[in-house]
């Protein structure tokens, strides 16, 4: 009999918990249905904030689509904004970027911003992301001036297996609907002449820039004292197909002697070896994606820095070292061999020969005057302070 109302008890016991169970799940779904309805109100709310400010303050120039989380072309767009001597906003604003991000902006609230009608602004300035191109399309045909900057459109090189589908998207929006603005601009002198032969498509050149003044703000010792090295060559670059990571590696093997340094996304250890099939060196540490405040220190803690990919337009990172008056090394492609003055200002290699990229390297690491002239070719061709007053009168020759 014992045994009996022991066994009722427990389940008894075991109806209860489930009850509970079931209620505790269903309190927790129910919160988390009200949380999320909550931030969703609140993304709204931001955002409809935020297009009323444009409808209320039309500036004189809307430049966007402001995605990128890093890399040249958020570093390009950012500066156009920050060195414009003209009202200059964002599409999206720093501000939505970190509240909302990029996803909701483009799934949440594409519809809400393709109704904007731009009434006052003045110019629309379209950089690599086809919704936006294609809005700023949509306007051009109100009235509203449009320029579009190029900075490079995807080649074989940025897939192991041809290109992927988005790839090929912002392709044709590229090639095929933003050749259409009134006024197309190219940031390297290589890619406007390709542009012209290969497409039909005239585009003047007005090339990409760098911030000296955030090269400036640099700190070696903040990178070494957080990293616990010196004296290393670093690459800088996201693990992908056409920033070409694995010749760096192979460049650290044949050289055990030397520190090396990697930074990026995407990178680490296990992503080297199982998308390149190679083990990392013990003379090889890979950081991985920091802030590019700190990727500036890290360029001004290095002895050399090695560019390895495959294409770029005008490559921002190459400016940046060049800024901090380091030798860099660069492949024989034509955005890299443009911007250090086809080796007036940079060594270049081979591509592709992993002994040339050491013999460089090597010349790279007691060059002791390179430096300075890198820094004097920035100064006078790609610093902001001298390009922004060139787009203001782009801007504001189209709008009179």
């Amino acid at each position: 009999m014992c045994a009996n109302l022991f066994t009722a008890s427990l389940a008894t016991m075991k109806k209860i918990t489930q009850k509970f169970d079931g209620y505790r799940r269903r309190v927790r779904y129910e919160w988390n249905q009200w949380r999320n309805a909550a931030v969703a109100r609140k993304r709204e709310k931001m955002f409809g904030e935020w297009l009323a400010f444009l409808t209320a303050n039309p500036p004189d120039v809307l430049v966007g689509a402001n995605f990128a989380t890093y890399g040249g072309v958020r570093h390009h767009i950012q500066a156009i904004q920050r060195y414009s001597t003209l009202n200059v906003e964002l599409a999206p604003s720093e501000k939505l970027m970190r509240e909302i991000g990029a996803h909701h902006i483009t799934h949440d609230f594409r519809d809400w911003f393709a109704r904007f009608p731009a009434e006052g602004v003045k110019v629309v300035h379209s950089h690599v992301y086809p919704w936006f191109i294609e809005w700023c399309c949509e306007h051009q045909k109100t009235g509203t001036h449009w320029i579009h900057t190029y900075h490079l459109h995807y080649y074989t090189e940025h897939g192991t297996q041809g290109l992927k589908l988005w790839q090929k998207e912002i392709n044709d929006a590229l090639l095929n609907v933003a050749s259409r603005a009134d006024i197309c601009l190219s940031v390297s002198q290589w890619q406007a002449k390709e542009l012209m032969r290969e497409h039909g498509i005239k585009a003047q050149y007005l090339p990409n820039g760098v911030d000296v003044a955030i090269c400036d703000a640099a700190s070696a010792s903040r990178f070494i004292d957080k990293m616990g090295i010196d004296k290393f060559i670093l690459y800088v670059g996201r693990n992908d197909p056409v920033k070409n990571p694995l010749d760096f590696v192979r460049l650290a093997e044949r050289l055990p002697d030397y520190q090396f340094v990697m930074i990026g996304g995407g990178l680490s250890d296990e992503s080297l070896r199982c998308d390149w099939h190679v083990e990392v060196p013990d003379n090889l540490l890979i950081v991985g994606p920091i802030s590019h405040t700190e990727v500036q220190d890290a360029i001004a803690a290095c002895s050399a820095l090695v560019v390895t990919s495959k294409r770029e337009g005008l490559p921002t990172l190459v400016m940046e070292g060049m800024a901090q008056c380091k030798a860099v090394v660069v492949p024989n492609e034509a955005g890299c061999m443009e911007v250090i003055g086809a080796g007036e200002a940079g060594i270049i290699y081979e591509q592709g020969d992993i002994d040339d990229l050491k013999e460089k390297t090597l010349k790279a690491l007691v060059d002791t005057e390179l430096g300075k002239l890198a820094r004097r070719r920035v100064l006078v061709e790609y610093d902001w302070q001298n390009i922004a007053p060139k787009l203001d009168a782009i801007y504001q020759g189209i709008s009179t």
